[in-house]
């Protein structure tokens, strides 16, 4: 499984049905090579500066791929695409787990079950900028520094935590790390 850069000419080449994620006026393109048996799939983006982000799921089923504002999943023994989804604000970060897929925009909180249907999908109160699983449970730092504790089977908020309480927490917070 590599991404690999292509140019625009090589990605319009690319069979429409395998163009996983496609944006209009895409400067930059690349393909997601799933192998001999599965072959490659394009993706297309805008940003020079973003980079698509990859995710295995645990049991290696399911080929979770972000960029920009698009979310999409592969299955990783047929090649069918479970989902692509818009997403109405940037993408942060996302997090393969043994059940679900947490995904984090700016403004959302979206949980996704093992094959890409939505689970949970809530409006965060503050830009995400990082999230992280500790001691079983999903934790969404905030750019006011504050920290939510989401279950992860459910998608419910446990607690907010304010700065000094969420400054105690064992938080990675490199975007684009977990899972």
């Amino acid at each position: 499984m590599k991404i690999q850069i292509i140019n625009e000419v090589d990605f319009n080449q690319i069979d429409a049905s395998r163009q996983l994620i496609a944006t209009e006026y895409s400067r930059q393109f690349a393909i997601i090579d799933l192998g001999e048996n599965l072959g490659v799939y394009g993706i297309s983006w805008n940003s020079d500066l973003i980079k698509p982000m990859v995710k295995l799921s645990p049991d290696g089923q399911t080929i979770w791929v972000g960029v920009e504002q698009k979310v999409a999943a592969i299955c990783r023994e047929t090649g069918k695409i479970l989902l692509t989804l818009p997403l109405t604000s940037y993408l942060v970060q996302m997090l393969t787990l043994e059940k679900v897929t947490a995904v984090i925009t700016e403004e959302d909180f979206l949980l996704f079950n093992r094959r890409g249907s939505i689970r949970s999908n809530k409006t965060l109160p503050d830009t995400a900028i990082g999230m992280s699983l500790v001691e079983g449970n999903l934790v969404i730092k905030l750019l006011s520094g504050e920290c939510l504790i989401i279950n992860p089977e459910t998608g419910s908020f446990q607690k907010a935590l304010a700065k000094k309480q969420a400054a105690t927490l064992l938080f990675d917070p490199v975007p684009n790390a977990g899972g």
